[in-house]
């Protein structure tokens, strides 16, 4: 009975949660610029980036995003073979990072300043706010 009652309840706070439909990493994707000095990465939905920077040197490396946090490994450049752990916080078009562990000095340098984004309307968060958008004209 105990067993029952725990598993309907586990089923009903599953089934009342938020029904997010995209992911952290669809959340994030799109093309970012760096405050500091203009530096640019692209973030994918499939969890992979690349980087140029203005000396016009590239990187490249996968990320993996929850809601809250997000590593980086790089795969090229100066931080090659090194990961990096960072809290974040996205508000609207602006990206901020917390160092929580990278032994990159580089990286640690340009996450330390905000990243803008260009908005592409082939992120899931904002092709919704458009099809909102045009549902309430039509209202």
């Amino acid at each position: 009975m105990r067993i029952t009652l725990l598993l309907s309840t586990l089923l009903f706070l599953t089934a009342c949660g938020p029904d997010i439909p995209f992911t952290p990493a669809e959340r994030l994707a799109g093309e970012w610029t760096c405050t500091m000095d203009g530096s640019q990465a692209v973030l994918h939905a499939d969890g992979t980036w690349t980087s140029l920077a203005p000396d016009l040197s590239q990187s490249e490396g996968t990320f993996k995003a929850t809601w809250k946090t997000i590593e980086f490994m790089a795969a090229s450049g100066p931080c090659a073979d090194l990961a990096g752990s960072y809290g974040y916080i996205l508000s609207r078009d602006t990206l901020l990072f917390t160092l929580k562990d990278d032994s990159c000095e580089l990286r640690t340098i340009k996450l330390d300043y905000a990243w803008t984004r260009g908005l592409s309307p082939s992120i899931p968060a904002v092709e919704q706010g458009e099809a909102a958008i045009e549902d309430a004209k039509g209202e």
